[in-house]
C-alpha cells in the first residue's frame, strides 16, 4: 500500500503567481478544468488502475499491485481555504482517503514530512486487513507534468533488489539545457545504477544537465535520515542556548531576542539537506562506475537515492505565463485518456469543429457544463472555460483561460490571456498577451520554460512582455484594447493600455 504526499506551501508562497493567487490559493487555481493538486490526485489514482510487477523480494517471482491508498495535502493554509476542495475531491475518487495536514509554521519541503512521520507511515485497514505502508509519493503542488509514478515505483524496488541494498528515495529526473540547467536542482547519475552520486542546489556553474523533477518516491526509513538532520540542527541550537545562558553579561534585551531565534522550529529542506546528504552513500560506501561498491567512510543513512529520468512533459507552475503553458499540455494529455471532458467533445488539434446549435472550436478544448458559449463564438486552440463564464456573440479565443463567472461581451478577441473571477470584458474588446514569451525552443532539444524575466525593463520602466492577466472582479469597458497587461482586482478599465501594471 502506498500514500501521497502532495506539498502545496502556504499564502506567502506564490508571490509571483499573483494577482490569480490573491482570490484562490495557487494549488487549487484550474488548469485544463481542474485544480492544480487535482493533476496530481489524478495520477496518483491511476496508478491504482494499472498493474505493476514488482517483486516484494529479490528471489520471488509474485508481483503486487501497487496502490495509492491516501493522500495528504501538507501546507499551511487555512483549514477552511481548502474545505470545498477535498469535499469534491473525495466524491471524485471514493477509494482514495484524502485530507489536509496544516503545518503549525512553514517547515520546508521535509521539515513538515518529519513532523507529520507518524501520520504518514501510520498503517490503513480495508476489507482485506490492515496494511502497512510500504513506500510514499512526495509530490511538490507547483509541478505540472506527465508523472512517470509506475515508472518509479518499478525502478524504486527492482533497483533495490539488484543492488542489494536499500533504495531511501527515487526522484523524478529530467533533463534540460546547458543553460537552463543551473536554474534547477542538478544531479550526477550513475548511467548503470541510477545511483545519485552529487546533488547541488541551483549551483553557480554548470554540474549536470539532469534536473530534479520535484516528485519523489520515499521508504519508510528515510525518516531515519531526516531524524539524523533534525537532531544535528537542534543540538547545534541547544549548544548555542547553552553559551548564551551562562553569558552573564548579555543583556536581557539581547539574550530575549536571541531566544526568540533560538525557538524558531527546525526547517529541513529535502532539496539541500536530505539528498545533497544521501546523494553517492550506499550501505558500503560510494558506487563506482560499474555499479559495484566501493568503501568509501561512514555511510549516512545507510541507503542510496535514485534518479528515474524521464522525457515526458514537465514544468513548473511559478508564474501566470506557466499555466497558459501547463492548461496547454494538460489538456493535450487528458484528451487521448478523457475524450469527453464533462460532456464537451474536445476537437482534434489543428482542425475546426462546428456543432450543430453549438459553437466552433479549434483544437483542444475545455468548456464547463454550466458555462454558456454563444454559437457564433470560436474558441481554441488550448482554450479553458470556467463554471458559470459567458462567452459572447462573435467572440474568439485562443491560448487562454477564462475563469469562473468571467463574461466575454460580443465580438471580443481573447489571446494568450487570463480572465480572472468575475471579471468583465465588454463588447468590441482586444485583450492580448505577448505569445510564447517564456515557452521552450522548441528547435533545442530538452529546452524548458525560460526562467521569470525581469518584472520591469530597465531601461525604460515598462512592463517586460508577458500575458495579459485580468485579476478577479476587473471590469473592462466596451472598445477597450489590453496589450501585455497586468491588471490587479476588481478595477475598472475605461480606456486602453499597453505594457503596464494597473494597480
Amino acid at each position: 500500500m502506498l500514500k501521497a504526499v502532495i506539498l502545496i506551501g502556504g499564502p506567502s508562497k506564490g508571490t509571483r503567481f499573483r494577482p490569480l493567487s490573491l482570490d484562490v490559493p495557487k494549488p487549487l487555481f484550474p488548469v485544463a478544468g481542474l485544480p492544480v493538486v487535482q493533476h496530481h490526485i489524478d495520477a496518483c489514482y491511476k496508478l491504482g488502475q494499472k498493474r505493476c510487477s514488482v517483486p516484494e523480494k529479490c528471489d520471488s517471482n509474485n508481483s503486487s499491485k501497487y496502490y495509492v491508498a491516501e493522500v495528504l495535502l501538507l501546507g499551511y493554509y487555512g483549514d477552511d481555504e481548502l474545505a470545498d476542495f477535498l469535499l469534491a475531491a473525495t466524491q471524485s475518487y471514493p477509494s482514495i482517503r484524502i485530507r489536509y495536514l496544516r503545518e503549525p509554521h512553514a517547515l520546508g519541503t521535509a521539515g513538515g514530512l518529519y513532523h507529520f512521520r507518524d501520520t504518514i507511515l501510520a498503517p490503513l485497514s480495508d476489507e482485506n486487513g490492515i496494511e502497512d505502508v510500504q513506500a510514499f509519493f512526495v509530490m511538490n503542488g507547483d509541478v505540472c507534468a506527465d508523472f512517470p509514478l509506475d515508472e518509479m515505483l518499478d525502478m524504486h524496488f527492482n533497483n533495490q533488489c539488484q543492488l542489494n541494498q536499500p533504495v531511501l528515495i527515487t526522484v523524478m529526473a529530467t533533463e534540460t539545457t546547458r543553460q537552463q540547467s543551473v536554474h534547477y536542482g542538478c544531479m550526477v547519475v550513475n548511467k548503470n545504477t541510477n545511483v545519485i552520486q552529487h546533488y547541488v542546489e541551483k549551483p553557480s556553474t554548470f554540474v549536470s544537465n539532469t534536473v530534479n523533477g520535484g516528485v519523489y518516491l520515499c521508504s519508510p526509513q528515510i525518516f531515519d535520515t531526516m531524524a539524523d538532520i533534525h537532531l544535528e540542527m537542534s543540538n547545534g541550537n541547544g549548544n548555542q542556548q547553552q553559551t548564551i545562558i551562562s553569558n552573564t553579561e548579555i543583556s536581557q534585551e539581547t539574550q530575549k531576542s536571541v531566544e526568540e531565534r533560538l525557538a524558531t522550529p527546525v526547517v529541513i529542506w529535502m532539496e539541500q539537506d536530505v539528498l545533497r546528504r544521501l546523494a553517492g552513500e550506499s550501505k558500503s560506501g560510494c558506487i563506482n562506475s560499474n555499479g559495484n561498491s566501493k568503501l568509501k567512510g561512514k555511510a549516512v543513512g545507510g541507503g542510496v537515492a535514485l534518479a528515474a529520468v524521464t522525457h515526458n512533459w514537465w514544468s513548473q507552475l511559478k508564474t501566470a505565463g506557466a499555466a497558459i503553458y501547463a492548461n496547454r499540455h494538460y489538456l493535450m494529455l487528458r484528451a487521448p485518456r478523457q475524450p469527453i471532458l464533462d460532456g464537451e467533445l474536445i476537437c482534434p488539434p489543428n482542425e475546426r469543429l462546428h456543432v450543430k446549435g453549438c459553437y466552433s472550436k479549434i483544437g483542444f478544448v475545455y468548456v464547463h457544463p454550466s458555462a454558456k458559449v454563444h454559437p457564433t463564438a470560436l474558441l481554441g486552440p488550448n482554450v479553458s472555460i470556467g463554471e458559470g463564464a459567458c462567452i459572447g456573440q462573435g467572440v474568439r479565443i485562443k491560448e487562454s483561460i477564462i475563469l469562473q463567472d468571467a463574461i466575454i461581451g460580443q465580438h471580443s478577441l481573447v489571446m494568450h490571456s487570463i480572465v480572472g473571477r468575475k471579471a468583465k470584458v465588454g463588447a468590441w474588446c482586444h485583450i492580448e498577451g505577448s505569445a510564447a514569451c517564456s515557452d521552450p525552443n522548441p528547435n533545442v532539444a530538452n529546452a524548458k520554460m525560460t526562467p521569470q524575466l525581469p518584472l520591469f525593463n530597465a531601461l525604460d520602466g515598462r512592463l517586460n512582455p508577458s500575458i495579459t492577466i485580468l485579476g478577479c472582479g476587473v471590469n473592462v469597458e466596451s472598445e477597450v484594447v489590453l496589450l501585455n497587461i497586468i491588471v490587479l482586482p476588481y478595477k475598472t478599465l475605461t480606456r486602453s493600455f499597453k505594457n503596464e501594471i494597473i494597480l
